[in-house]
């Protein structure tokens, strides 16, 4: 049961050990705001990314364009306040944490209401 690998919709999860990925609980968070996005009409689509330096959640507002937001998990950041980056389309860092729970905050701060 070590090498198992769980499929979960487009996100593969894998050991830690052997491979840099988004840990279950850290997808679950991403995920549920994720989720908020999209049922409010802003987001349309997500990818995610996998490096031996980083792991990237990329939120897309449509399918064709570059994502507008990336959560950024930094596997060998020397910094602790840089283990969590949200990045703009631009590139330009929105925010940073040790913490994915305080970093997903500036989501919810965001207002995900749909408009009529």
């Amino acid at each position: 049961m070590r090498n198992t690998k769980i499929i979960t919709g487009n996100a593969y999860l894998a050991d830690q050990k052997k491979q840099n990925f988004f840990s279950k609980e850290e997808l679950n968070l991403i995920l549920s705001v994720y989720g908020k996005g999209i049922s409010s009409g802003k987001w349309k689509d997500y990818a995610i990314d996998s490096s031996i330096n980083e792991t990237i959640f990329s939120i897309y507002k449509h399918a064709s364009e570059m994502p507008i937001y990336r959560i950024i998990k930094n596997h060998k950041s020397r910094r602790t306040d840089e283990r969590w980056i949200i990045k703009s389309t631009s590139g330009q860092i929105i925010k940073r944490n040790k913490n994915l729970s305080y970093l997903l905050n500036y989501f919810k701060e965001k207002d995900f209401r749909l408009i009529n």
